[in-house]
């Protein structure tokens, strides 16, 4: 049942992302033409860091199915792509970003990446040698 579901997700993981990948390009043929302006940069940006969501969600359920646990680095990863997606978002929107927010935003990427490199740091070995894990 595992191998059917690990394949599975797999699968379907690969058509989406193949999906997306093939929506990117084509956004980017369509406006070959304006390919300076600012908002063609806005959009392929945020689509790019979507489908690098995608991923790290789809390896974070794959971990997880195959290793009976959530790995830490995983959610991290996801999280901080996520953050700079929405600081990206922000950015490049029309609104003004406020101070209070920039530096929260900031002070939280920054906990994640510390806390990923905590959880590499002090990563387990092997599941087997730690089997409260």
């Amino acid at each position: 049942m595992t191998n059917l579901f690990r394949n599975l997700v797999r699968t379907i993981m690969w058509v989406i992302l193949s999906v997306e990948t093939g929506k990117i390009l084509l956004y980017i043929a369509v406006n070959v033409r304006d390919i300076t302006r600012d908002d063609l940069s806005y959009g392929l940006i945020v689509k790019v860091l979507n489908l690098l969501l995608m991923y790290e969600i789809f390896i974070t359920l794959i971990s997880a199915v195959e290793l009976r646990r959530i790995k830490l680095t995983y959610v991290v990863d996801t999280a901080i792509i996520f953050f700079i997606r929405e600081m990206v978002v922000i950015t490049f929107s029309e609104k003004t970003i406020e101070t209070h927010i920039a530096i929260a935003f900031s002070l939280v990427v920054l906990s994640l990446g510390l806390l990923r490199v905590i959880g590499v740091r002090f990563s387990p070995k092997d599941v087997r040698e730690h089997p409260g894990l």
